[in-house]
């Protein structure tokens, strides 16, 4: 009797060490913690875009490097980093932190998703100023105001977008957007006038003085089709 207990309890262990060895493992390893975030590209240089957030009324600027990073389209797509270009709507996955650079810059990027398209008014609006140099050198002059009147055609976000793009570009001079106080000596005066004539359609006046160049005004009507400004002819 003693002796069948004994085997009875060595059989009982043994079927449950064999449906423990049957078990599937635990993973242990979990998987990083991801933090999603709206944006809209304003401009790209090489592989890196420079954005700001689509909900909120956030006004800073943000860069994300879009290089060796698995983007999506709108249809989850795989597309490529030349595909991203400035007035697309993307959701960005990043693993929380922000790089306290100027602008700021999202750390550890994981995906990129296209979402939709808005407008490429920054990057639009800077090759129309730049244009406005054909032959005097913006950095001649020691600061530049940038100025908007008439229908909104920057947002403030975007405003600010296109004051560090210029100062970017324009490196010994100091560039303001809308300043809260103007001044004249050494200082040149860009002028956007945007007065809106349609849905998508505003004719614009880009006026241009300083001391390095003839005072040269610009008009033109602009319409936006398919998330980019063309000019009409």
């Amino acid at each position: 009797m003693r002796k069948s207990f004994f085997r009875s309890f060595i059989i009982i262990l043994c079927v449950l060490f064999s449906c423990a060895a049957c078990q599937s493992p635990t993973n242990t390893k979990e998987t990083s913690p991801t933090t999603k975030v709206d944006l809209e590209i304003v401009y790209k240089r090489n592989q890196l875009c420079y954005s700001i957030m689509t909900q909120g009324t956030n006004t800073t600027l943000y860069t994300f490097n879009a290089a060796a990073q698995p983007i999506f389209d709108q249809q989850g797509k795989p597309i490529t980093a030349t595909d991203l270009v400035p007035g697309m709507l993307v959701s960005l996955e990043y693993d929380g932190y922000i790089l306290e650079t100027y602008p700021e810059q999202f750390s550890g990027v994981s995906s990129i998703r296209v979402t939709g398209v808005d407008s490429n008014s920054v990057e639009f609006l800077g090759s129309l100023i730049s244009g406005m140099f054909p032959s005097a050198t913006p950095e001649e002059v020691e600061r530049w105001e940038i100025t908007f009147s008439g229908d909104e055609f920057l947002s403030e976000k975007e405003k600010r977008a296109l004051e560090y793009k210029f100062r970017e570009e324009w490196s010994d001079t100091n560039v303001l957007v809308d300043p809260e106080e103007s001044r004249t000596k050494k200082t040149g005066h860009i002028k956007i006038d945007a007065v809106k004539s349609g849905d998508a359609t505003f004719q614009l006046t880009i006026s241009v003085d300083s001391e390095v160049q003839t005072p040269t005004d610009r008009k033109m009507t602009v319409t936006l089709k398919a998330g980019k400004w063309t000019m009409e002819r």
